[in-house]
C-alpha cells in the first residue's frame, strides 16, 4: 500500500471514529438509542396500522421492521451527509484530502446501526418460529453493497449543493418525509394499485426495500428487484460524482 493510499485509508478510519464517538458522546445507552428509534416508530406504526385499521399481514412487527431499519440507514445518512462539507469548513480549508472521505465515514458510521440490528431481526425471526437462513450470508453483504452506492451518489450531491444553495436542507427534509409514504416500508407494494405503482417505482428506494423484506423473511431474493436497485445505485453514483466533481472546483471560494 502506497503512502497516499495509506493517509486516506488513516484518514476514512479517523472520520469513521470521529462520527461514531460524537453520536453517543456522553450518551449512557450509546448505541441502543439507534435501534430504540425505528423500535418505537415500529411500535407506533403497529399500533395505527395493526390495531387501529387492523392490517391483515402476517408477522407485521417482522414486516415492518425488516424494511424499516434499512430505511433508517438511508434516511438518517442523507439527513447527516448534507452538512458533512458545510459543517467541516475549517478541516477542509487546512488540510487538503479526498473531501468525499467527509460522506463516506457519515454512511459507514450509520451502517454500524443498521448491522447492529440484524441479530434483531434474527431473534424475531425466531419468536415467529422461523430461522435465519443461510442466504443471509451472502445476499445481506450485496445489499448493503447497493444500498451504500445509492446512498453515497444522493448524499455527494446533495452535501456539495447544499454548500451553494442552504435551502437544500428543507428541501431534502420534506423529499424524504415524502419518500418515506412513497416507500413500502409500512405496507406491501402489492396493496397499492397498479395504476399508481408508477410512482413507487421512481423511488430509488423501492425495489431494495423489497429486496430487504424477501430476504429477511424468506431467505430468498427478487434477482430483477436486485439488479434495478444495482443500477439505480450505478446512476446516483454517476450523477453524484459528476455533480460532486464539477462544483467542488469553487468549493473552497463558496465556504
Amino acid at each position: 500500500m502506497d503512502r497516499n493510499m495509506r493517509r486516506t485509508l488513516d484518514l476514512f478510519l479517523m472520520f469513521t471514529g470521529r462520527e461514531i464517538t460524537l453520536k453517543y458522546k456522553r450518551s449512557y445507552l450509546g448505541f441502543i438509542w439507534s435501534l430504540m428509534n425505528p423500535i418505537l416508530t415500529a411500535l407506533v406504526f403497529f399500533v395505527a396500522f395493526k390495531l387501529f385499521m387492523r392490517f391483515e399481514i402476517e408477522d407485521y412487527t417482522l414486516f415492518m421492521l425488516s424494511a424499516l431499519f434499512p430505511w433508517t440507514w438511508f434516511s438518517a445518512s442523507v439527513s447527516m451527509c448534507i452538512h458533512s462539507l458545510t459543517g467541516n469548513i475549517s478541516l477542509i480549508k487546512k488540510i487538503i484530502f479526498p473531501k468525499r472521505l467527509l460522506v463516506v465515514s457519515v454512511i459507514t458510521g450509520q451502517m454500524v446501526t443498521l448491522l447492529i440490528s440484524i441479530p434483531i431481526l434474527a431473534v424475531l425471526l425466531y419468536y415467529y418460529g422461523k430461522s435465519p437462513y443461510l442466504s443471509w450470508l451472502y445476499i445481506i453483504p450485496i445489499l448493503l453493497t447497493v444500498q451504500f452506492f445509492i446512498i453515497l451518489g444522493i448524499s455527494m450531491a446533495l452535501a456539495m449543493l447544499n454548500a451553494y444553495f442552504r435551502d437544500m436542507e428543507h428541501i431534502t427534509n420534506v423529499t424524504l418525509n415524502m419518500l418515506f409514504w412513497m416507500t413500502p416500508v409500512m405496507y406491501p407494494l402489492a396493496m397499492v394499485p397498479e395504476k399508481y405503482r408508477i410512482f413507487l417505482a421512481m423511488n430509488p428506494m423501492t425495489y431494495l426495500i423489497q429486496s430487504w423484506r424477501d430476504v429477511i423473511m424468506t431467505g430468498r431474493v427478487n434477482w430483477v428487484n436486485v439488479l434495478i436497485a444495482a443500477v439505480t445505485a450505478a446512476v446516483c453514483m454517476l450523477l453524484g460524482s459528476f455533480i460532486f466533481a464539477v462544483k467542488d472546483k469553487k468549493l473552497d471560494e463558496v465556504l
